[in-house]
């Protein structure tokens, strides 16, 4: 990809430099890459390793001046991913309402 040249689907060859599976060290496939959601030049992207299934969800930007990614493993699924991407936020008072119940000691 030449710099100052940016396609739409330039995430995907982006996906070249991401390379190995955290897990497992497998290569990533590009037929792996699902994108969940995309705003200007970011994109949220879930990968499935072949060789261990493990998952892995990136937001690789793609710019004229190069590449930036950032990500984590997951044990979602992209059905999963989508799924839960979608939903609404949770509100502050819900994480203090969960933290609350957590510290109770229920177990």
């Amino acid at each position: 990809m030449p710099i100052g040249k940016i396609q739409p689907d330039s995430w995907k060859e982006a996906l070249k430099f991401m390379g190995h599976c955290p897990l497992c060290n497998g290569i990533y496939s590009p037929n792996s890459a699902q994108k969940l959601n995309s705003a200007g030049a970011a994109n949220l992207v879930h990968l499935t390793c072949e060789k261990c299934s493990g998952g892995f969800i990136a937001m690789v930007m793609v710019s004229p001046a190069g590449l930036s990614s950032v990500g984590m493993v997951t044990d979602l699924n992209y059905g999963d991913a989508m799924r839960l991407h979608n939903k609404e936020e949770i509100t502050m008072d819900e994480v203090i309402e969960g933290y609350e119940f957590l510290k109770q000691k229920w177990y």
